[in-house]
């Protein structure tokens, strides 16, 4: 069994291409079939998406690369997790030397051809991960030797000096299967000696898989994904690369550099290959931690996964706003607005509900960063579904979060509707064809509707003559809000020309039409 691996897919089915070591009777990460699910509750869709029920370049200098590397090798044993070897390989002290310049120098995996971790290297998940275009993430945290971290039940955690977080991405060449699943990137976040600063690196895999390189510059590289459910058959990826100076945008000081490895993240189970067990129980059995924090974890702070459908669908959404806004938007954060999306605000204290936009409207009129109950007129998840520098999160991302952004419509929603009125109602008032952002648009457009009985669902864009441009849904949906996606391309894949387009919205509860205007 692979071990659990957070993922931000785009409706593709859950699992994870790697594998970290305790102990030596561990060897090599992989993606296999079928891949282990993981424990979380998430859920996902083809085509449109559905919401399921419910600093400085010295402060830090990250800099993201995405190429694609072959990696489909089989885990050869299981993980023992019942003993800590000392972290003797992958060390790095950057107030004394230079990141290495590859990955096979670096001492992160024992044998580079199966990319079978070192000894030492302990493998962990978060309950919220950052969005990242859909890629799967695996990581591992190594300290040297057998150092430990000052723990905090509430507050951040210290690290020893020269402390390394790991974390490796993989994307899914064939949309939905993730046997394809491929790496990309793999990514160090480096302690500076003792000093509080941390310093970001990643490293760009060769074609071959043989060994990966430093990089050195921002970019972009295009990868074409196969999609059944593209026109072409085919979709076309553009990978981010963020310039090393972006990095302090996100691990800024006043979020502690480190953002996702504390306890309210790590509180939950984590699939280790030959068990799943609790993540906090394991770090503090293995001594972790410089104390012994019991096995007793209800009481400690913990962020609910977005994607399981069985939490709280206020929790849920106040998760995903304080694992993907809240290291900027918080006092102290790289802001240009006064707001506060940090988990444990208190809702009336976060300056977002009625408050109108402090930037821009969004092309619309007197909108409110949170209307309760009105997420058409809201400009939070506006900024999620832009494509332009209005996009938010801002940096390393050019496709949608479809799921989260429905997820935040949701909460929207619920915020204008009496308290008793349950977090998991899912059939909305009303068939609607809501909109469409943005409008016009150059790119890409995101519209939204919503259905209020399951039944056959056809949503489709005609030129202004009437004929048929693109059909976008032609299948079974339920009861609930939608959004989907048009790229400006017709069945054919082919580019359409500039000018207003119609999109219907046809169930046996009617028709609806929105017009679009393509801009060129």
């Amino acid at each position: 069994m692979a071990p659990q691996c957070r993922s931000n897919s785009l409706a593709v089915k859950r699992g994870c291409p790697s594998r970290a070591i305790l102990s030596a009777n561990s060897q090599s990460p992989a993606a296999q079939a079928p891949l282990s699910q993981p424990v979380s509750k998430r859920r996902g869709r083809s085509g449109d998406a559905r919401l399921p029920a419910g600093g400085s370049t010295t402060a830090c200098s990250i800099f993201i690369a995405f190429l694609l590397v072959p990696f489909l090798a089989r885990p050869q044993s299981t993980l023992a997790i019942g003993e800590r070897q000392a972290n003797a390989s992958l060390q790095i002290d950057l107030s004394a030397e230079l990141p290495p310049p590859t990955i096979s120098v670096s001492g992160l995996f024992s044998d580079i051809a199966t990319q079978t971790p070192s000894p030492g290297l302990i493998p962990y998940s978060v309950n919220s991960p950052l969005w990242s275009d859909g890629t799967h993430k695996v990581r591992y945290l190594a300290l040297p030797g057998l150092s430990q971290i000052e723990f905090s039940r509430q507050g951040r955690w210290q690290f020893p000096a020269n402390a390394i977080l790991v974390k490796s991405f993989y994307l899914d060449m064939v949309r939905g299967d993730p046997t394809t699943r491929q790496i990309v990137e793999t990514r160090f976040l480096i302690k500076v000696g003792s000093s509080r600063e941390w310093q970001g690196f990643s490293y760009r895999w060769n074609e071959a898989g043989t060994d990966a390189e430093l990089l050195l510059a921002g970019g972009t590289s295009r990868f074409e994904v196969i999609d059944p459910e593209a026109p072409a058959g085919v979709t076309t990826v553009d990978y981010i690369f963020p310039a090393a100076e972006d990095c302090g945008q996100c691990h800024t000081p006043g979020a502690g550099y480190v953002l996702g490895m504390r306890t309210a993240q790590l509180n939950g189970v984590h699939d280790y290959g030959d068990a799943i067990t609790h993540q906090l129980r394991t770090l503090n059995r293995l001594g972790v931690f410089d104390e012994d924090i019991g096995d007793d974890f209800d009481n400690f702070p913990r962020w609910e996964d977005p994607g399981d459908t069985d939490a709280p669908l206020a929790g849920r959404a106040r998760s995903y706003l304080a694992s993907n806004c809240s290291h900027c938007h918080r006092p102290g954060g790289l802001r240009r607005t006064e707001i506060d999306l940090r988990y444990d605000t208190d809702l009336t204290a976060m300056g977002i509900v009625d408050v109108p936009s402090q930037l821009d409207d969004l092309d619309g009129i007197n909108r409110r960063i949170v209307s309760p109950g009105e997420a058409q007129n809201s400009v939070l998840p506006l900024r999620m579904i832009a494509l332009d520098k209005r996009r938010m999160p801002p940096l390393a991302t050019g496709i949608v979060d479809t799921e989260s952004t429905l997820l935040i419509r949701r909460w929207i929603e619920a915020l204008g509707k009496p308290t008793h009125v349950s977090d998991f109602s899912t059939t909305p008032e009303e068939f609607a064809l809501k909109g469409s952002f943005p409008n016009p648009f150059n790119a890409s457009a995101t519209l939204s509707y919503s259905l209020a009985q399951t039944g056959w669902t056809h949503l489709a864009v005609h030129d202004i003559t009437g004929r048929k441009v693109r059909t976008l849904v032609a299948a079974r949906r339920g009861a609930g809000p939608y959004l989907t996606h048009w790229d400006g391309l017709d069945d054919y894949g082919k580019q359409v020309a500039s000018g207003v387009f119609l999109a219907r919205l046809q169930t046996k509860s009617g028709t609806q039409t929105l017009k679009l205007t393509l801009l060129r």
